[in-house]
């Protein structure tokens, strides 16, 4: 079939629509984020309960998020990939979560064997069920689902517009890592204490994270096994790995801080780019070639 040869102004024309992707994926993640947080000090300072602080925050987080996402799709109907929860979908967001589960056993009993960590203590009760249903809730509104929708959705496939796939996916980790270093800098501006201690291990561990997560968005060709994996290990690392007073279990370690880094940032992490790495390979050498 002889190639179609693609005009100046074509290319300028999807250069123009990588560059809106890019940046309403980006400045609509700021803007929300920071929106949300504004409003929900504001609640917290007016004496409300924490549940509601954090409900309106996911609320305005993903309202703000899904309705750019939905402009963008109408207008560039073929730049998301992200389909209704279908049953592929359901097992995509199934998969994803199951998988920093596993890893986390792994790396508890890991730990155990090595004498890095003793587990003293297991806590069953309505109250924990109840807090990780309702935080589950909560970071799905305001983590998981707004920020695979941009940083691993719109940004990285208006990078992929114009880019090779490692230099997409070396870009939408930057643009990730400065999403909370821009939120920390307004907030200042207008005399909030920032959200979060932007420091060399915040940035490794973003660095990390979006690597494994943009893995699982381009191996599988959907959003759904990213939002899955990032839900999951929310959940794992506030109600398993940190000693939190809503906790499945206690654990003492041998070196204060040295189980839980293992754990979450070596196992659940490291191991799962290694492993979602190497099943993307797999399919390519198999002749399978992975969606994008």
């Amino acid at each position: 079939m002889k190639k179609r040869n693609i005009s100046e102004s074509e290319k300028g024309l999807d250069f123009s629509k990588g560059l809106t992707l890019e940046l309403l994926g980006w400045l609509s993640m700021v803007i929300a984020l920071f929106t949300a947080t504004l409003i929900g000090r504001q609640i917290e300072q007016s004496g409300y309960p924490y549940w509601v602080s954090a409900g309106t925050k996911g609320i305005i987080t993903s309202f703000i998020v899904v309705t750019v996402v939905f402009w963008i799709r109408r207008r560039y109907p073929n730049q998301l990939k992200l389909t209704p929860l279908s049953r592929v979908g359901l097992l995509h967001l199934l998969s994803g979560a199951m998988l920093p589960l596993l890893l986390v056993i792994c790396g508890f009993i890991i730990a155990s064997q090595l004498n890095w960590i003793e587990i003293v203590e297991w806590h069953f009760s309505y109250s924990l069920f109840f807090g990780i249903i309702l935080n589950v809730c909560f970071a799905f509104l305001y983590e998981a689902l707004p920020e695979e929708l941009t940083m691993r959705g719109l940004v990285y496939s208006g990078l992929r517009v114009k880019l090779p796939a490692f230099l997409a996916y070396a870009g939408q980790i930057f643009l990730f890592v400065l999403v909370p270093v821009t939120v920390n800098f307004l907030q200042q501006l207008v005399g909030m204490e920032p959200g979060v201690e932007i420091n060399t291990d915040y940035i490794l561990l973003l660095i990390a994270f979006g690597t494994v997560l943009q893995l699982l968005r381009s191996t599988t060709g959907s959003l759904w096994a990213s939002i899955g994996f990032h839900l999951s290990y929310l959940e794992i690392s506030r109600f398993m790995v940190a000693q939190n007073d809503l906790r499945l279990l206690t654990y003492s370690e041998l070196h204060e801080g040295t189980g839980s880094l293992f754990i979450l940032f070596t196992m659940v992490i490291l191991v799962g780019i290694l492993i979602v790495g190497a099943f993307s390979i797999w399919l390519r050498t198999n002749g399978k070639k992975a969606k994008r």
